[in-house]
């Protein structure tokens, strides 16, 4: 259940990073920090 929600959010924020580069891959690169 912890990856597939780690996934959702990965998707999420991969989306922000198409929509809005500066900002959603900056947070991207914030969460691959914690999380990777």
């Amino acid at each position: 259940a912890k990856q597939n929600n780690l996934d959702a959010i990965h998707d999420t924020v991969h989306e922000m990073c198409k929509d809005e580069a500066r900002h959603g891959c900056a947070f991207k690169g914030l969460l691959d920090r914690y999380f990777n």
